[in-house]
This record gives C-alpha cells, structure tokens and sequence, in this order.
C-alpha cells in the first residue's frame, strides 16, 4: 500500500513528496538519463516514480546537483530554498511515470 502522505487519491503526488525531511541537504532523486525504472523504485507496491524537468526546477531558482551514493550513481539532490509554495508547485508539475508493462 503507498502512503497516503505522500499519493493523494487521485494517484497525482502530495506536496508532502516535495518537502525536504530534516537534516536532509536537499530532496533526493534520480537523473533519468542515469537510471531505470526497476532501479529507481525498488517495491512497485509502495512507491510511485514521478519526472519533474529540469528547467521546471530552474524556474523555480533551484538546483539539481548530482551527488552519487553507494549503490546508486543516478543520485541527485534538488536544492535551494525549498518552502510550501515550492513544494506545491514541484508536486503540481510532476509527471507519473507508469510501471513498463503495466496492464
């Protein structure tokens, strides 16, 4: 089951999936063009994959900065000043990226 927290209803993203958890430097994702689907999510029962563009980002005088991790070079971090508002706005302009060979 995916957290309500974070997919409303709808099956659309919360803006509670853009907000940045404490202690963390930025939100954490995956630059498309290093990944795969199948690495980006490893339980297909509980999460969801969501594009935002890059030039979204930028209009929003934010960053994205890769900073690869054990296990994971596609690692990045969305940073900058990153409020409500902005949440909001990254969670309104995500795109659902659906399961390859989802029926």
């Amino acid at each position: 089951m995916v957290d309500p927290r974070y997919i409303k209803p709808d099956g659309s993203v919360s803006s509670f999936g853009f907000s940045p958890k404490p202690n963390e430097e930025g939100l954490s994702v995956n630059i498309e063009r290093l990944t795969t689907y199948k690495n980006s999510i490893v339980d297909i029962k509980r999460f969801r994959l969501f594009a935002l563009q890059y030039d979204y980002i930028k209009n929003l005088e934010l960053d994205c900065i890769h900073d690869p991790i054990n296990d994971n070079y596609a690692h990045a971090l969305i940073v900058g000043s990153i409020n409500r508002r902005v949440s909001r706005a990254l969670a309104a302009h995500a795109i659902r990226i659906d399961y390859p060979n989802a029926k």
